[in-house]
Order: structure tokens, then sequence, then C-alpha cells
């Protein structure tokens, strides 16, 4: 008996710290290029508003500290329709004057169990609070003589990606589209939730690419068995799971995410909200 309490003790010690745990945001700073005059990231992923537990004014306080260029959002929103007025008043809650880029992910499509009409209202009230939804399209960012091109995907698990559409818009918007022609060729940066999608698009056809998706493990396990039974992506089993890769020729980022998905805890994998300077 005297063993039983105190496995029992142990084991509410570590659900307390995972869940303490799944609150404590980790802003990573990834540096690819020395210049001061490029463009500053901010990335969020994997919000899943109904197990989040990263307030927006924490997430506020970090984009005011590190005042980025543009905030971009690499999928899984919501659970569940009704998870909507949570997400957009998380949304209010960290909207800035700068920029925000997003993509959707799994589970934003499962949410509405692919009835596109329904995820275009989703869409349409991302776009009515500030944010520019991208899926399978464009646009584009520029600062100083650099001219950037924000490349959203949709979900490869989904069904939703075209890729071909999407590297023919910003392709189509290369030739101006309002923007000024800086003399050079413009930066590609892809927008998608799954990392497995670098596979699929051509080699080196984007600069760089910005996931989520695998929450880096949310709840670490030896030997990797969250993701040999959880998991199955192709990159994980290539042993890429998190941080930065150099894959297909592009530069590919893979954030651990900010919420949690099944059960609000998090083991050796803090929430993360990356800064990138290119």
């Amino acid at each position: 008996m005297h063993y039983l309490y105190v496995f029992l003790g142990l084991l509410a010690a570590a659900l307390i710290y995972m869940y303490m745990e799944a609150s404590f945001v980790k802003v990573d700073h990834i540096r690819l290029t020395k210049s001061k005059k490029g463009l500053k990231i901010l990335q969020i992923s994997d919000i899943h508003i109904n197990m989040l537990r990263v307030s927006a004014k924490k997430v506020a306080s970090v984009i005011e500290r590190e005042n980025p260029d543009i905030i971009v959002m690499t999928g899984d929103y919501v659970q569940r329709p009704s998870d909507i007025p949570a997400f957009l008043e998380f949304v209010d809650g960290i909207r800035s004057s700068r920029p925000i880029y997003a993509c959707l992910g799994n589970h934003d499509y499962y949410a509405f169990y692919n009835n596109k009409s329904e995820l275009k209202k989703f869409m349409d009230q991302m776009e009515n609070h500030g944010i520019t939804v991208l899926e399978n399209k464009s646009a584009f960012f520029k600062k100083g003589d650099n001219i950037y091109n924000i490349i959203g995907v949709g979900d490869i698990r989904s069904d939703a990606d075209d890729i071909d559409k999407a590297l023919a818009s910003s392709e189509a918007n290369s030739s101006g589209d309002g923007i000024p022609s800086a003399g050079k060729r413009p930066v590609k940066i892809a927008l998608v939730h799954n990392p497995d999608a670098v596979l699929k698009f051509p080699r080196g056809s984007v600069d760089y690419m910005l996931c989520g998706h695998f929450h880096g493990g949310q709840i670490w396990a030896p030997f990797d068995l969250e993701f040999r039974m959880l998991r199955s992506e192709k990159l994980c089993r290539m042993g890429i799971k998190r941080g930065l890769h150099k894959v297909n020729s592009i530069n590919l980022y893979i954030n651990r995410g900010l919420g949690n998905v099944c059960v609000p805890l998090r083991f050796m994998s803090r929430p993360e909200i990356t800064v990138f300077y290119l």
C-alpha cells in the first residue's frame, strides 16, 4: 500500500508539472541572415483553442517585445465550430498593426467535416478579424528593396492542397500585381501545416517553408514511441520532427505549436513562438 501512495503521488506531481509546462511558452529565434535589413517573421502554430494554456495577453506581449514585420499562423485553430468565438477572441487579443497571414490545418478542415460552405464562412470570419487566409494562393510583402512571396497551401491530409495552383499564383504575382519590382527574384516563403508537404513541392521551388502539426512530440516518450505509434508522416520516420532542417533544397522549420491536442498537457516540448530573421 505504501508503494501505491508513492506511485499516486508521483503521478499527480507529473500531471501537475505537464499541465504547467503547457503554459510555459518559449520564444525561439532562428537567424538565417546576418543582415539587419531582412524580414522578421513571428510564427504561431497549432493554437488548438479548446486546449490552449497560453493566454492571448502573453502572446501579445511577445509580439510587442519582438516587433516583427509580419505574423504567420500555420494551422489547427479550432476543433469544432463552437470553438470559433473563443478563437476569434484570441485573435483580437493578439492583433496589432502588423499583417497576419495564415494557412489552415487538418483540424480546421475536420471541424466542418469538409463542408466547404461552412469552411468558407470560417475563413471569411478570420479575414474580418484581420487575418489574410492563404489557401493555395499567395500574397506579397515588401520591405525596403526586398519583396517576399507569402505562399499558403491547404492541408495535405485533408486533400485540400493544390501546390501547383499556389506556386502559379506566386509566379503570376511576380509580374508585379501592384508591387514595384526590386530587380531580383522575390524570396518565397511557404506556409503549410503538415511538414510532409515539403516532399510534394518541386525541389527548391520555395526558399523557406514554415510548418507545425507534429507538436514537437507533445508528451515526450522514450524511443520515439509517440511518433512511432501515433504518427504516419514520412518525415517522422526520417527523424525530422521539430526545428530547422534542409529538405528537398528547402529550408524547413517545424514549430512545436502553442496549444495542445487530446489533453492539455506537455512534457519536454514547451509551447513555442518562433521568430525568424530572413
